[in-house]
């Protein structure tokens, strides 16, 4: 399965797209990983950017996930006005996934927004949610001890990461995600290390950089 990530740090830190791949490989199952980010960044600006359209209509993806700008995320209004552009340019044979991302560490009633305007353009659109938001509230309410964000409170640990892989690979592989087996499986995909050559998100003096 080929498949396209487009969106921005909630989709590279800690390479979400490497972990789907390394989850599918898990399952005896191959995933190829493309990926299209750029920090803060959401679909708006990806509508602007012309490796967004070489990759879209000539990459011949099995399928493709958006992921939207998230803190602060900017409304219903925003996600279906740029969700339903890109997802217009979409080929009719390739799927499309709507990555729900999860609310600020000290915003959790943030949650609900969000989850609803990934709902609303997925009825509007045809296209599936990959649930990580709503799972990823049900696994810090079931397990507060374990830390899914990282330093500053909006992006993942390396575990969130790998939450956020398993329920989109199990998304993309059709299985049913659940919270505690999702948790239990981003335990374990949270042992597997990239390169160590690829650049990540660090704190820096209490500035985010990449390094």
């Amino acid at each position: 399965m080929k498949v396209l990530f487009i969106g921005n740090s909630h989709t590279f830190v800690h390479y979400v797209p490497l972990r789907v791949m390394e989850y599918a490989r898990k399952k005896n199952r191959k995933i190829e990983a493309v990926m299209l980010t750029h920090p803060g960044m959401g679909l708006d600006w990806h509508l602007e950017q012309s490796q967004t359209y070489f990759n879209i209509l000539y990459g011949d993806y099995d399928a493709i996930v958006l992921q939207h700008n998230a803190h602060p995320f900017p409304g219903k209004r925003s996600l279906l006005n740029s969700g339903k552009k890109i997802i217009d340019l979409i080929p009719k044979k390739t799927k499309v996934y709507l990555y729900m991302t999860w609310s600020e560490k000290n915003n959790p009633k943030g949650q609900k927004k969000m989850s609803e305007a990934y709902e609303e353009l997925a009825r509007q659109t045809g296209a599936a949610i990959c649930p990580v938001g709503k799972i990823w509230w049900e696994v810090k309410r079931v397990h507060p001890e374990e830390e899914l964000y990282f330093e500053d409170g909006e992006h993942t640990s390396i575990l969130g990461a790998s939450l956020s892989a398993v329920v989109i690979g199990k998304t993309l592989l059709g299985r049913k995600c659940e919270a505690e087996n999702c948790y239990e499986e981003a335990k374990e995909l949270e042992k597997f290390r990239q390169d160590p050559r690829m650049i990540d998100l660090v704190m820096n003096e209490g500035k985010l950089e990449m390094k």
